[in-house]
């Protein structure tokens, strides 16, 4: 498996709350600062995010956009009106609703994420601050095909379109991950731009691949067949940190998804993360993340 589907396969994505948003003429919903990831894909009509820390992004009907953990935000069309709140939108559809037989309609999918306990940090490293991808861009190749296929889903009333539209929305978010054109600030660095460089790339799916195996930056910089200095020095300018450091934080996530299912032997733990002994992985899972492998899995369960 590699690296990008390793780390998919412990965050567990299932798109929550999601709702279809209809609202006529002016409008503006009013959305509280979140420590999640939410998203919205515009179906239908056009809309203006507004976000407290003055980013601000346009949507056409079939654009898509990912916000990680944002400020407080609006998103209004038709110029704007009187600020309603999202929750109390969602209790009362009316609030955003006209009169008017011709109402300008807009409709859109609003939503977030939520991800494993465990290891739910480690969407910090795969998503820039927001991701916007426009429908009418042809770069998006699949991703184009599944907002698509988001809205087509969302207008129709077909049976099981829930769970269609839950399995889209999982997987769009993996297609939305991979997504960075050069034009966007940051692209060039973090966890995928280092997946998309041969060298470094190589490296991470080596060490994703034996992550027990006692590594030193020179054998990793041997295998992807780089000097030492220049391995490291490439290393840490696109992914953000030393190999050796990335390797110990991939370790603790190995061990956080395994502490977090009942049945994995503490021993086994220790040995695919790459210690020695029980006591070795206690004391280095304590440093790491300031809880003993017991603490940190009974936090879980409560």
């Amino acid at each position: 498996m590699d690296p990008l589907s390793q780390i998919i396969a412990l965050l567990k994505p299932q798109a929550v709350g999601w709702r279809i948003v209809e609202a006529h003429d002016a409008w503006t919903i009013r959305f509280l600062p979140s420590d999640v990831v939410v998203f919205g894909q515009m179906i239908e009509g056009t809309g203006r995010v507004e976000r407290d820390d003055g980013t601000g992004l346009d949507l056409a009907a079939g654009d898509f956009m990912l916000m990680a953990a944002p400020p407080p935000w609006t998103m209004a069309g038709g110029g704007g009106g009187t600020p309603v709140d999202f929750k109390a939108a969602l209790a009362d559809p009316g609030l955003l609703l006209s009169a008017g037989r011709d109402a300008t309609i807009t409709r859109f999918i609003a939503g977030h994420f939520t991800f494993a306990a465990a290891n739910a940090d480690l969407v910090a490293s795969l998503m820039l601050p927001i991701v916007h991808v426009r429908g009418t861009d042809t770069l998006a190749g699949r991703l184009g095909a599944l907002l698509s296929a988001v809205g087509d889903e969302a207008l129709a009333d077909r049976p099981g379109r829930s769970l269609v539209l839950d399995r889209l929305l999982e997987v769009l978010l993996i297609e939305a991950l991979r997504y960075r054109p050069a034009t966007i600030p940051g692209s060039d660095r973090g966890l995928l731009a280092g997946l998309a460089d041969a060298k470094v790339g190589k490296a991470l799916r080596i060490m994703h691949e034996d992550a027990q195996r006692p590594w030193t930056v020179a054998a990793l910089a041997h295998a992807v067949g780089m000097s030492r200095s220049a391995f490291a020095a490439r290393f840490t300018h696109i992914i953000g940190m030393p190999p050796i450091d990335y390797l110990a934080n991939w370790r603790m996530t190995l061990a956080k998804a395994a502490l977090a299912s009942s049945n994995v032997p503490m021993a086994e733990i220790a040995e695919m993360t790459g210690y020695q002994s029980v006591s070795a992985f206690s004391t280095g899972f304590k440093r790491a993340t300031g809880f003993s492998p017991k603490s940190y899995k009974q936090s879980l369960a409560t």
